[in-house]
């Protein structure tokens, strides 16, 4: 089944900080910004900034089960939201994706969005020069294919273990260089 964003989720605007976001030890909120999120998806939680969230509106803080979409710059990719455990609001440069179909889960939504299919449709219809950006009206018109639920977890479970097999060779690749550098070390003094 195909059907757009829109139709199964609400997409909002990331938290409007002005300018740059003042960073605060002690402050109330951590943020989600563009260097905080991988070319997986992944949401690199340990380097948030904390930062005082003021104002009288409500924020729209994160949920788990959330979806974070970077509209802006020249990666513009999807992570879900796993984990929440400090009140937390994603920059400016983000959409927040909640979706609203009970037949879509949110991991394969933001695994679908970083599909070479949604990146092209991304690529084609980004406006800007100097900066580029998606507006919410192209995102919110991206086709998603809709497969059972059954079908979508087994993505989402294999998407994962690809994921961790790709860390753990990062992490034998970095030893491995260590390695290295300690050998030529020892032998060239």
């Amino acid at each position: 089944m195909n059907k757009t964003l829109r139709e199964v989720a609400i997409v909002k605007a990331g938290h409007p900080f002005r300018g740059k976001i003042p960073e605060n030890k002690e402050g109330n909120a951590q943020v989600v910004q563009i260097r905080d999120i991988d070319n997986d998806g992944n949401i690199h939680w340990h380097q948030l900034i904390r930062t005082n969230i003021t104002g009288r509106k409500t924020p729209d803080w994160l949920q788990k089960g959330d979806v974070l979409f970077a509209a802006r710059g020249t990666r513009n990719n999807a992570g879900y939201v796993n984990e929440v455990t400090l009140p937390t609001v994603c920059a400016p440069h983000y959409y927040l994706i909640q979706v609203t179909d009970n037949n879509l889960l949110p991991e394969f939504l933001a695994w679908q969005l970083n599909q070479v299919n949604s990146q092209r449709y991304f690529e084609s219809s980004a406006e800007g020069s100097a900066q580029r950006s998606i507006r919410r009206a192209i995102l919110e018109e991206t086709v998603l294919v809709i497969p059972s639920i059954d079908k979508q977890r087994s993505m989402v479970n294999f998407d994962n273990k690809v994921k961790q097999e790709k860390r753990l060779l990062n992490a034998l690749i970095s030893n491995r260089e260590k390695q290295m550098l300690g050998i030529a070390k020892d032998i060239l003094g």
